[in-house]
This record gives C-alpha cells, sequence and structure tokens, in this order.
C-alpha cells in the first residue's frame, strides 16, 4: 500500500471523490468539505488542507483529509490494515495532529496507535451517529409558518448559532465561532441564506440550517430551540419541513449528525423519519 499527498484541491478531488460516492452517507462530512475545498481552499482555515491517499494497484483504499487547525477526517473503509499505514505514513511525515474524527472502530483504533506512537492521552470528545432521511413522517410537519432567514432576522440568527455552538461544542474556539458567524452573516447578507426559521404567532421559535451537499443528498447542522421553548415540539417540525424541502428540491435523501450523549434530539430526528447509519466518534489528543 503507497501513500499519496496532494498539493492542489483538483487533483485531489479527481481521486477521492469516486471512492468516497461508493459509501456516500458514511462519507458525507468529507465529500460536503472536499465539495467547499474545490471553491475555496482556505474555506476552513488558513492553512493549506492535509489531502492523503492511500492506494493498493491503484486501487484507494482509504482517503484522510486535516483541515488545520480542525482534526484529521478518515473516510470509511473495509480495509483496516489501512489505517496502521496510514499513521506509518503521516509519522514519517512528521504531521502534528490535535485529534482524529472517523466511524467508530477506524477513530479507536487511529488514535490508539497514534497515541502509542507518538506518546500522546487521547480524550474522546463526541460519541455521533450519522441519520439519513428518505421520507419525512408527515405527522411532523406541523402548521407553523417556516422560511429562510432573511437579513432582517441577522442579529437573531447570530446570536442563536453562537448558542448553539459554545453548547454543543464546549471546546470550540473563538476564532472558529467568529468564522462561523462570518459565513452566515454572508449568506444573509448576500441573500443566499442556509438558515431557516420556524415561527409561531409570527415570533421565530427554532431554527435549522442546510450543511453539506453531496452528490444525493444534503445535511442539516445547527439545529436550535432557545431553552425557554423547548419541549414544545418546535425543533421536531422545523427539521421535518427542512427535510421535506430539501427532498422537493431534488435530493434523494437529506442526513445530520447527532450527538449520542442526547436523548432527546436523537428521539426528535427519528420521529422525523432518520434513521441510523453508522457511528461516529471524534477523538483529541493530548500531551501526557
Amino acid at each position: 500500500m503507497i501513500a499519496r499527498f496532494f498539493e492542489h484541491i483538483d487533483d485531489f478531488y479527481e481521486i477521492a471523490f469516486p471512492f468516497l460516492i461508493e459509501r456516500e452517507v458514511e462519507n458525507g462530512l468529507l465529500l460536503s468539505i472536499l465539495n467547499n475545498l474545490k471553491v475555496n481552499i482556505y474555506r476552513y482555515g488558513k492553512e493549506i488542507p492535509l489531502l492523503l491517499a492511500l492506494l493498493e494497484d491503484d486501487e484507494i483504499k482509504l482517503i484522510a483529509l486535516m483541515t488545520p487547525p480542525h482534526n484529521l477526517i478518515i473516510s470509511h473503509t473495509d480495509d483496516m490494515t489501512s489505517i496502521e499505514i496510514l499513521i506509518e505514513e503521516l509519522f514519517k511525515q512528521k504531521k502534528e495532529l490535535p485529534g482524529v474524527l472517523s466511524f467508530k472502530e477506524a477513530a479507536n483504533k487511529f488514535a490508539k496507535l497514534w497515541c502509542e506512537k507518538k506518546s500522546l492521552k487521547f480524550q474522546l470528545l463526541r460519541n455521533e451517529r450519522i441519520f439519513k432521511l428518505e421520507e419525512v413522517s408527515k405527522d411532523t410537519l406541523g402548521n407553523k409558518k417556516f422560511t429562510a432567514a432573511t437579513k432582517a432576522y441577522q442579529s437573531l440568527v447570530l446570536k442563536w448559532a453562537r448558542e448553539m455552538l459554545t453548547e454543543a461544542l464546549i471546546e470550540i474556539s473563538e476564532e472558529e465561532l467568529e468564522r462561523n458567524r462570518n459565513n452566515i452573516k454572508k449568506e444573509l447578507e448576500e441573500g443566499k441564506s442556509r438558515i431557516y426559521l420556524l415561527f409561531d404567532n409570527n415570533e421565530p421559535v427554532s431554527m435549522a440550517r442546510k450543511s453539506g451537499k453531496t452528490l444525493n443528498g444534503t445535511g442539516i447542522n445547527l439545529v436550535y430551540t432557545p431553552p425557554p421553548l423547548r419541549r414544545k415540539g418546535y425543533a421536531t417540525e422545523c427539521v421535518a419541513k427542512l427535510s421535506r424541502l430539501i427532498l422537493e428540491e431534488g435530493n434523494e435523501y437529506s442526513f445530520l449528525f447527532t450527538d449520542l450523549s442526547n436523548p432527546i434530539s436523537n428521539s426528535i430526528y427519528q420521529k422525523v423519519g432518520y434513521r441510523a447509519v453508522i457511528d461516529v466518534d471524534e477523538i483529541k489528543f493530548t500531551k501526557q
């Protein structure tokens, strides 16, 4: 098995996309990041991303990508020995990694072996599950107003986005919060908002956002309802309506990540019609 490091996103895209699309839902995050990098290589940070493929007899076995300062993301693979090869190649290149994100078996194998090799410790940040929806449960759609956020709601959307991110990602940096804020603000100012709001009595009560696009699907993230408005079914209806919109736009499915430590959100998504695909672990590396 040999490793190929890529300097140019177009060259990497050409080889990575066909492999990733074979397990489209499992590789949804990688595909959406790849699509964004193709448009703007600095979409996620100031450094050039790490772009890597492992091949055996010209057949791709694994794709890995890292957009510093974010974690290394490893594709789905049926060949778990490729994890060991990946570690050797990254070690030879003297790469420093903040952590890893991949399907559960790969993430844990990589973390254990990498930390042994580098004399580091590892800590599970999030145990997540990828869910996929192909049909919305009609009884979750409700009758409340639902529409794309406009610039008039910019301050509210930015406030809710910050609250959601700091609640869900306790280790998120101010730099990352600011990057998300600027991206959302730019979308609103250009009239290209991917944020959608649910209203009750003409007051916004919940939001959700279209995230990454794969070949046949679109993701959902930034699902948020302020604490005083929770347990009223707002998030369920908001996600249901955005999921229906995604399907109406010609997608075969929508997908999202859930934190398995939050049984309420997992219950909401399954009620809407989402079905589990695979578990994903995000693991952080620290010094001994």
